[in-house]
């Protein structure tokens, strides 16, 4: 195992490969796309500062301004490729602090869309813990870099900026009893979530705000810790049951985690919401789509008050589209996009974000950060794309919802909802969309001939079925533990998959490279 706070993995490629080189770089926000941010930064400038309102606690607590830091998290396939080769060993160390380390195909039980998917070996590791447990061993590891200073309960009050306006020089800080003062920069990387003031900034800078997509769907999360009853204690679980839209708009989410609890997430749509009192909240749990995670709270313990989390809006700003740049400032995480969290894209997305940061720096001029900011931003849309296009296309799927739907809409529909029921009981066609809903392969996995062929053959088998024959595959999944598939689906599977035990494996990085 590699040593806590080592450097290594591959971010050292920066130093082989040139590319830019800076004195101090600043970083708004120590949540996850802060610190992995902050992680890249460390190869190309001497001093990296990271700037937090918050007290950071020393040990795994959930902070105030992560409003959703009680709730279920976990971190896709692409997401946890990118953190394992910027922190070799930090799948291992969690693991022995007591994550568990599982196959997402084949122990996630996910009922989805009116059917069971089938569960077998897809060689895609599955971390489980709570989101501060996850960040607790980031911050740790990115704590002992020897060119990293975290400022906690530190307030950026706005940008400093060169005479003509053009370019970033530094930040404005607050902390109390200290008052005021600068911090001197070369690039300011903004972190900051959903409460980012990046868009009043560069119009107080003379800039445009970028332009912003948005679609409405007023959802609300209430969380709660349990302790499970004896008989569930020694069976890690992790059991998601999904609305079928447009009729069915609660979902539920139950996830082992360290220390044998349960975090358990209910959510509705569009005003739906979870109650905040104990028999509100067992009962709105009753009313899923399947009564399993029903049946497992109704007699564990509660150990925490409901935590509510109100998400009124996926919401993506457009920074590759603004006209002009503000040279040397950055914005990547939440401060860019939110995604709705029931889909789990958001710290994925912030690590594939450090993964493009990390390609720009390596292609930047020496000393120069011009350009760097149009570079970035670009970067980041791509990688930004397909999540987009995932969480939104399901979330209007719901005519309530308030957003653009794009001409292929109804298309769109159809084929995902055979995807979906294809899903109960096809390994390869579950697999493709599997690694889609990762991040680590594109749409186009499941539009290949192949592909439609078998999606067409469904539809007609699907039409002639009776009622009772499609009314199987929404009784309890179907288990195809077949190892071999992993092999037969993608490079990927055959990367990891070089032994049998590949599957409780994380993903080996490739040497020389960050792979988005």
């Amino acid at each position: 195992m590699a040593a806590r706070g080592s450097r290594g993995g591959i971010l050292d490629a920066a130093h082989e490969a040139g590319g830019f080189r800076g004195a101090h770089a600043v970083v708004l926000g120590a949540g996850m796309a802060g610190l992995v941010a902050a992680r890249v930064l460390t190869e190309h400038f001497e001093r990296v500062t990271i700037v937090d309102r918050d007290h950071l606690p020393a040990s795994p607590e959930p902070r105030t301004s992560v409003p959703q830091g009680r709730h279920v998290h976990v971190l896709l396939g692409a997401g946890l490729d990118v953190l394992s080769g910027m922190f070799p060993g930090i799948v291992e160390e969690m693991t022995e602090d007591g994550a568990l380390l599982r196959d997402f195909g084949e122990q996630l039980t996910w009922y989805h869309s009116g059917v069971w998917k089938v569960q077998f070996a897809s060689g895609i590791p599955l971390v489980q813990c709570s989101r501060a447990f996850l960040e607790h061993h980031v911050r740790q590891r990115v704590r002992a870099l020897r060119n990293v200073e975290i400022l906690d309960e530190t307030t950026a009050s706005g940008l400093r900026l060169s005479a003509d306006g053009a370019r970033v020089t530094g930040v404005h800080v607050e902390r109390p009893g200290s008052g005021s003062g600068e911090l001197p920069a070369e690039l300011v990387v903004d972190a900051s979530g959903r409460g980012s003031r990046a868009p009043q900034w560069l119009e107080a800078a003379g800039h445009a705000r970028p332009p912003e997509s948005k679609v409405e769907i007023d959802i609300a999360y209430v969380s709660r810790i349990y302790r499970p009853p004896e008989r569930d204690r020694r069976r890690p679980l992790f059991l998601v049951i999904y609305p079928r839209p447009p009729e069915q708009k609660r979902a539920g989410f139950l996830c082992s985690v360290e220390g044998g609890l349960w975090y358990v997430s209910l959510s509705g749509y569009l005003r739906e919401h979870p109650p905040l009192d104990d028999a509100g909240y067992v009962a709105f749990s009753r009313a899923l789509a399947r009564p399993e995670l029903h049946e497992l709270i109704k007699d564990a313990e509660p150990l925490t008050v409901p935590a509510v989390y109100r998400f009124p809006a996926d919401r993506r700003r457009h920074f590759e589209r603004m006209h002009r740049h503000l040279e040397g400032f950055l914005v990547l995480g939440d401060a860019a996009c939110v995604f709705n969290p029931i889909f789990g894209q958001g710290m994925s997305v912030a690590c594939l974000g450090a993964s493009a940061l990390a390609r720009c720096l390596r292609e930047q001029a020496r000393g120069d950060v011009r350009g760097l900011a149009r570079c970035f931003q670009r970067e980041l849309a791509s990688v930004t794309d397909l999540p987009w296009r995932l969480a939104t296309t399901e979330d209007l799927l719901f005519p309530e919802a308030q957003g653009e739907r794009p001409f292929w809409f109804g298309a769109m529909r159809w084929y995902n909802r055979k995807l979906e029921e294809m899903s109960a009981y096809d390994t390869e066609i579950y697999g493709r969309w599997l690694l889609v809903l990762h991040l680590m392969r594109g749409l186009g996995i499941c539009f290949a001939p192949s592909a439609m062929r078998a999606v067409l053959g469904h539809s007609v088998r699907h039409a002639l079925m009776s009622a009772a024959d499609r009314a199987r595959s929404a009784n309890e999944p179907l288990h195809r533990s077949d190892p071999a598939t992993r092999a037969r689906l993608t490079p990927y599977f055959a990367r990891i998959a070089g032994d049998q035990t590949g599957a409780t494996r994380a993903p080996r990085p490739r040497a020389g490279e960050t792979r988005a």
